[in-house]
Order: C-alpha cells, then sequence, then structure tokens
C-alpha cells in the first residue's frame, strides 16, 4: 500500500509547473553586492508559454491540493499501519474523481456571446435568417446555410445586383405611391425668378459628381436693368455668355453640400448686378468679346426647292404627259418592256452553247503521233 502512495505521489509532483532544475539549484546564503541603489525584484518562475489555460490552472491549484492530500495520507498512513486497504483505495478514487471533476471544469471552453436578432426591414425582407436554420445533432449547420458558399466572385457580383434591383422594386410598389402625398401643382417661374439650377442625382447613391450646380440665366430676363447695364453684364460676363441664346451660364462644385454651391452661385449673380448698375464705369467704349463662342453655319433650305401651287400643278402636268408617250410607244411597238428583252438574251445564250472541242493530253509514244481530239 506504501508503494502505490508513493507512486501517487510522485505523479503529482510531476504535474507541478516549477521544473526540476530550479528546485535543485543551489542557492547562496548571503545577498549579492548591488551595483545600484533601487531594491532588488525577486526572480520569478518561468512559465511555460506551451501550457494552455486550463492546464496551468489545473497544475497551480488541483495539483498542490492532491500533492498536499497525498502527503497527508502517507503521514498518517506510516502512524496507522492497521488501517484497511479497502477504505485507502476508496479515499484515494473518490480524490482522483474530485480532481478530474475539477480539470474538466477548468478545460470547458468560454461560453460563447448570444447573436443578435435581426429585424425585418425592406433590405432584408423575404431572405432566410441563420437563426431560423435547423441545427443537426454533430452541431452544424444544415445545407441550406452552405448554399451560397459554392458560387464564385462574379456569382456574388450577380446576385448583389439582383438584390439592389428588387430593393428598387420594392420602393417602387410601396414608397413612390406615398409621394402623391407631397406632389404639389405646377407654378411657372414668374419674373422675378430669372435664375434656373440644375441639380444632380444618382438615386440616393452617394457619388462626387452630386454635389455639383448649374446655374443659368438670360440676360433679357434681368428685372431692373436698362439696355448700357445689360450690355455692362455681358461683358463681365465674358466666356460664360451664349450670344445666340443670350444665356449666362455658371457652375460651382467647390464646396462639400449643394447648398453651400447654390449659395455661391448666387453671391455671385448678386455681385455681377450689382457692378452692372454702377454708373462710374459703364464700358461702352469696349467691344464685346465673342472669341469664346463658335458659330456653327448650318445650311438653310433652298427657297427655289419649295413646292408652291403653280409648281405642283407643272409637275403633274409633266407626268401626264409622260404617261401619254409611253402608251404611244407600245401601241407602236418602240417601247422596250425589260422582261422580253431578258428572255430573248437567255434563249440566245442557250442556242449559242453547243459542243466545244477538248484538248486532250497524249502519252509519250513514237514520235510523229498525231494528237486526238476529243468531241
Amino acid at each position: 500500500m506504501s508503494t502505490l502512495l508513493h507512486g501517487l505521489r510522485c505523479t503529482a509532483r510531476k504535474l507541478r509547473s516549477t521544473p526540476i532544475v530550479q528546485r535543485c539549484s543551489t542557492k547562496p546564503i548571503g545577498m549579492r553586492r548591488p551595483f545600484s541603489t533601487t531594491i532588488p525584484m525577486q526572480d520569478h518562475e518561468p512559465e511555460d508559454a506551451n501550457l494552455s489555460f486550463a492546464r496551468k490552472k489545473t497544475h497551480s491549484h488541483g495539483g498542490r491540493r492532491l500533492e498536499e492530500e497525498m502527503e497527508m495520507m502517507f503521514e498518517e498512513q506510516q502512524h496507522d499501519e492497521l488501517a484497511d486497504e479497502d477504505d485507502a483505495m476508496n479515499q484515494i478514487e473518490n480524490l482522483m474523481g474530485d480532481w478530474d471533476e475539477e480539470f474538466e471544469k477548468l478545460s470547458e471552453p468560454p461560453p460563447e456571446r448570444g447573436k443578435k436578432s435581426v429585424v425585418d426591414t425592406f433590405h432584408n425582407y423575404g431572405e432566410p435568417n441563420d437563426e431560423d436554420e435547423p441545427m443537426e445533432l454533430d452541431g452544424e449547420a444544415n445545407e441550406s446555410s452552405d448554399l451560397y458558399d459554392n458560387l464564385s466572385v462574379l456569382a456574388h457580383g450577380e446576385l448583389q445586383q439582383h438584390q439592389e434591383i428588387r430593393h428598387y422594386a420594392r420602393l417602387a410598389a410601396w414608397d413612390m405611391p406615398m409621394l402623391s402625398k407631397l406632389a404639389k401643382p405646377f407654378e411657372a417661374p414668374t419674373l422675378d425668378m430669372p435664375l434656373r439650377f440644375r441639380y444632380t442625382t444618382y438615386m440616393g447613391e452617394a457619388h462626387p459628381a452630386e454635389k455639383k450646380i448649374v446655374m443659368e440665366f438670360c440676360i433679357s430676363d434681368m428685372p431692373g436693368l436698362t439696355q448700357v447695364q445689360k450690355d455692362k453684364l455681358k461683358k463681365l460676363a465674358g466666356v460664360r455668355y451664349n450670344p445666340e441664346s443670350d444665356i449666362v451660364k455658371m457652375s460651382c462644385e467647390m464646396y462639400e453640400s449643394q447648398a453651400q454651391n447654390k449659395r455661391y452661385l448666387g453671391d455671385r449673380v448678386d455681385e455681377l448686378v450689382k457692378e452692372a448698375k454702377d454708373p462710374k464705369e459703364t464700358f461702352e467704349d469696349i467691344p464685346l468679346n465673342l472669341k469664346h463662342h463658335h458659330f456653327k453655319t448650318r445650311p438653310k433650305w433652298p427657297k427655289h426647292w419649295t413646292l408652291t401651287p403653280e409648281r405642283k400643278a407643272e409637275l403633274a402636268a409633266y407626268r401626264q404627259t409622260s404617261v401619254s408617250s409611253d402608251q404611244q410607244k407600245m401601241l407602236d411597238g418602240l417601247l422596250i418592256d425589260g422582261n422580253t428583252t431578258i428572255t430573248e438574251a437567255i434563249q440566245q445564250k442557250s442556242a449559242s452553247t453547243s459542243a466545244v472541242p477538248e484538248m486532250v493530253m497524249a502519252s509519250r509514244g513514237k514520235p510523229g503521233r498525231v494528237v486526238s481530239v476529243k468531241r
């Protein structure tokens, strides 16, 4: 019995994380002479990086407690040799069972955090949810969860595009009718609103060109300006002025939002109008520079090509004369018929095709042999 307890005691000591070399190494009795004024730090026992978390906890708590209990039992066994062997074996088995339970508790993985429930919206309405899929006995997901794992990159792109199209189809079916409540009747712009703004949108998608604002206004529609002030405004507009349509076109995309760019264009127009109304300088002695604009020459419809009533009557009389002359030629047999001409040409060609003599190469023979002609 003592031999069995001694073996268990040695096994428990082997489970400790302290290496044998460190336990058996000699330590100096006196303290070493310090080379600095700081307090010397104690040497800590090096940890084995290869041990897992559960094994370290087992070595630090379960192993030490088991060793202490084994030592106590070994001492009691030495003092009391009359103890029953069956009782000692039962106690050892109970201790080993407790140690196994502690090891299993420490080796269990940490519990998984709960997943957030997915709320059904327009984006994922009708799509399968991972939480609703049944689980098999071995813990693996059902085959339906691996439906999209075998798709290629191009197939995933097509699937994403199809989902986006379905999203906009839902918007058109459910949200667009609700916008009819916000509809307003069209009101034509008044004379006090000569500015026209053009916006760019990409249906809710963020795009760098979405912030650009284009503004147009006709100089003739600007209220409160005289002819001299309008001419000055044309000269101040410079290359933005179109002489054919009498429209000034400006754009801005310097700022991040459309409202800022629109406000900037409005301020520039106010400055131009204010400068055009300034009576100190009218720019009457400066000609209007139109080199920036290229006038495109478009061909016009000739006047003599226009069908007047006299011209229509003349063409009708000419056509009637041509028809009557053709009828007279047909009666006289002078009118050339195309079908008859083609038929006669085919007949002449078939009659002229006769047997043509074909030259036949003669084989080598005696000199003076006549070459025969095959007919």
